[in-house]
């Protein structure tokens, strides 16, 4: 099932720092990796948050794009001008605090593959404490 898909991700200078590690790791981890991730920067960042993006974008090496706007606009702003960055039809997106199974993409690229009159697919959302794993 090779079936390209992008990430759509944003992230704002009060996001805590190991958040965005794990989830963008949880990316990385995918059973079925994306080929084109799509990082907006909305706005200035932290130097932590900066060093996890350095960090992140040794492994992901070529995959990972990041976009940096020189304001922050808000989600809304940074994900319209995201979309327009994606470079596959379908688009993966995640919030900087979200952490997906290993076999999320797999899971929704095969709804997609079985329906392809679907536009849109979605997933179970679980909450857990703000305890981070290290």
């Amino acid at each position: 099932m090779p079936v390209n898909y992008s990430v759509l991700m944003s992230v704002y200078y009060k996001e805590h720092p190991d958040y965005l590690r794990q989830s963008m790791q949880s990316i990385y981890d995918q059973t079925v990796p994306t080929d084109d991730f799509i990082l907006v920067c909305d706005g200035p960042l932290t130097q932590e948050l900066d060093a996890v993006i350095a960090d992140m974008q040794q492994q992901f090496g070529s995959r990972l794009h990041i976009c940096r706007l020189l304001r922050n606009g808000g989600l809304g702003k940074a994900l319209n001008f995201g979309i327009g960055q994606c470079k596959n039809e379908l688009i993966a997106r995640m919030d900087s605090d979200d952490v997906s199974y290993p076999n999320r993409c797999e899971r929704q690229l095969l709804v997609f593959q079985k329906h392809p009159e679907f536009s849109i697919v979605g997933g179970i959302v679980e909450e857990f404490s703000d305890t981070i794993q290290h």
